[in-house]
């Protein structure tokens, strides 16, 4: 008798055993309740939000990058007369460190992994992290430093993040999205993680797939089609971090 883990069974089965978890980038505590998750949902196969290109980069650069930033940030905060603690606390400010460094989404994947020995896929678009880091210079420049620090604090609690996200995710809710400057991009990039995704699916034939990564990639609806809608992921698959 045939079973899933069968090279033969059809790809269709393995697809209906995918599960995805969507997050919040900015969560504060999003690598404890990522780790929390996987202990208690244990996936045996780990895709994640994360381009083998990115994954090397930031292995490569991430500490020089940290401190070029870090020495920047002392100074224009210095130039405004902002302390350097309030600085740091700003979210434009706390984005750019979250881009620096390895996302929490990798970071409790990896380290459930290490743990458990399940296979760990990076499953994003290489191409479009190259993209997105060639514009890292001007993100890390002092420029602007001094017109994020000088902009008001005016992001959402990540509480009200993950209810707008489950709106979208669950009910279907649509609202203007800012990807559409470069849409054909960001549609590639969605068909890559599905090939990417189907593809470790029929290599590794597991029971408990798991999709980890922002989640708007769970989303319906909109202009893009998203991960969610290529797969056909059940909305019963379909997890928010947060909620």
């Amino acid at each position: 008798m045939k079973t899933c883990c069968d090279p033969k069974y059809p790809e269709e089965f393995r697809l209906r055993r995918l599960a995805a978890l969507g997050t919040v980038h900015s969560d504060p505590d999003g690598f404890s309740k990522t780790l929390s998750f996987l202990e208690g949902y244990t996936p045996d196969l780990l895709l994640v939000e994360i381009s083998e290109f990115a994954l090397k980069f930031r292995h490569a650069h991430a500490a020089q990058l940290a401190t070029i930033f870090v020495e920047r940030l002392h100074a224009v905060s210095q130039k405004l007369d902002i302390p350097y603690a309030s600085a740091l606390e700003h979210p434009q400010i706390a984005a750019i460190f979250r881009q620096i460094n390895l996302p929490f989404e990798y970071c409790a994947s990896s380290a459930y992994a290490e743990r458990t020995g399940a296979p760990l896929v990076p499953v994003d678009f290489s191409e479009f992290s190259r993209r997105w880091i060639t514009t890292w210079p001007e993100m890390l420049s002092a420029a602007n430093i001094e017109i994020l620090l000088e902009m008001e604090n005016n992001e959402a609690p990540v509480a009200t993040l993950y209810a707008r996200a489950a709106r979208r995710v669950y009910e279907g809710e649509t609202f203007p999205e800012a990807l559409h400057h470069d849409a054909p991009l960001w549609q590639e990039r969605e068909r890559y993680m599905a090939q990417t995704i189907t593809a470790a699916l029929n290599r590794f034939t597991p029971e408990r797939p798991l999709f980890v990564g922002g989640w708007w990639h769970l989303s319906r609806g909109g202009t893009i089609e998203t991960l969610r809608e290529l797969l056909s992921i059940d909305q019963s698959s379909c997890f928010l971090l947060g909620q």
